[in-house]
């Protein structure tokens, strides 16, 4: 990681410097990559601003924090910085279905025992986020749709009313509720 501090109305010190290395140091622990960080430091009056600026992998962090103290703006951007990475972390790992090439909704139909004439069909289910579900219900004109939401890892289906509106069913709770409008 790359640190390129700058002043604005005040002079980073040596001292100033080495407590952002030393802080900065801290998001080596995410195991991102990160390449150059542009750190901005002012005063206004009485306001102490620090400001982080960079990209990793792709997305742009940035985060801006004011305090009376100085150390304590930094320490307060660190934070933030550290908890946008955090997630950015968490959304690469916890993904169950992300290494999965994405596949549409498969029904394989597999018969049980031939006197009570029932068919047991085990779907292949899309990870999809509920606006992608309702952008495939409304494009395929399905009257329902089994789907795992993307960002719950939950089951849930999308199911088209008789009034044409959608309700979207969760197993998980307790309840079922109308997601939008008409379709």
């Amino acid at each position: 990681m790359r640190l390129m501090i700058t002043g604005r109305h005040v002079a980073v010190t040596p001292a100033l410097r080495e407590y952002i290395e030393l802080r900065m140091e801290r998001l080596d622990r995410y195991g991102l990559k990160l390449g150059t960080l542009q750190i901005l430091l002012s005063v206004e009056k009485f306001h102490h601003v620090a400001e982080v600026v960079g990209v990793v992998q792709g997305r742009r962090l940035q985060a801006k924090t004011t305090t009376e103290e100085m150390y304590a703006s930094i320490d307060e951007v660190v934070d933030k910085l550290g908890a946008q990475l955090r997630k950015l972390k968490e959304r690469k790992v916890n993904h169950k279905f992300g290494d999965q090439p994405r596949v549409r909704a498969v029904a394989r139909k597999t018969p049980r025992a031939k006197d009570d004439g029932m068919e047991v069909v085990r779907p292949r289910l899309e990870a999809l986020t509920i606006e992608e579900a309702v952008e495939t219900l409304n494009g395929e004109k399905l009257p329902l749709l089994m789907f795992v939401n993307a960002l719950s890892g939950s089951i849930q289906v999308l199911q088209r009313l008789p009034n044409g509106r959608l309700s979207l069913i969760d197993p998980a709770s307790d309840r079922a509720r109308v997601a939008h409008g008409r379709a």
